[in-house]
């Protein structure tokens, strides 16, 4: 089975992803809690484009690779979908860990704050919060930071996958079945 396909726009995906994470931070939006919420906003919304696209020309790709009188489906889609997905998830934790550890080692803080203001919206005392503290700032660590991403990515990843399938699923229909 050639993972080429599956390696590059995973790449692609992870690369833009990145780059994108990156222009939040040059931007200032990662600097301080009242821009991240919006930075992260925006970065779904992106993020999710960005995964779509990589995820549909990853399939596309491979579907123009399979041969005519080879087996193409929405199985085969969905199975390129995930592969790509997994190399994206894999890229991108590479770029989370040195983002958290050696580009912004204070997102940790940030996102630790935003959390903080979360919790005192719903009404959490600080009695509470203080409680909470240890816990949350145990899962701000890069390692865990970079594990969640790995999954979160990953899964984002396949239920897109199993959407952008059943549009990819089916081969185009040629010139010579549309003149007959």
């Amino acid at each position: 089975m050639n993972m080429k396909t599956s390696l590059t726009y995973g790449f692609i995906m992870a690369l833009a992803s990145s780059l994108l994470s990156l222009g939040f931070f040059f931007t200032g939006f990662h600097d301080e809690v009242t821009k991240l919420q919006t930075a992260q906003n925006i970065a779904m919304a992106l993020g999710l484009a960005i995964a779509v696209v990589c995820l549909l020309m990853g399939m596309k790709e491979k579907r123009e690779l399979t041969p005519a009188d080879g087996k193409w489906g929405y199985g085969s889609a969905l199975g390129t979908g995930v592969m790509v997905g997994l190399f994206g998830a894999l890229f991108s934790t590479i770029y989370t860990y040195c983002y958290f550890t050696f580009i912004n080692p204070n997102m940790s803080e940030l996102i630790f704050q935003m959390q903080v203001l979360k919790m005192e919206a719903k009404g959490m005392t600080d009695t509470q919060i203080s409680q909470a503290e240890p816990m949350i700032r145990k899962m701000m660590s890069p390692v865990i930071m970079t594990v969640m991403s790995l999954f979160m990515i990953f899964i984002t990843n396949v239920v897109l996958a199993l959407i952008v399938a059943i549009f990819v699923k089916n081969r185009p229909a040629s010139a010579n079945e549309s003149a007959g």
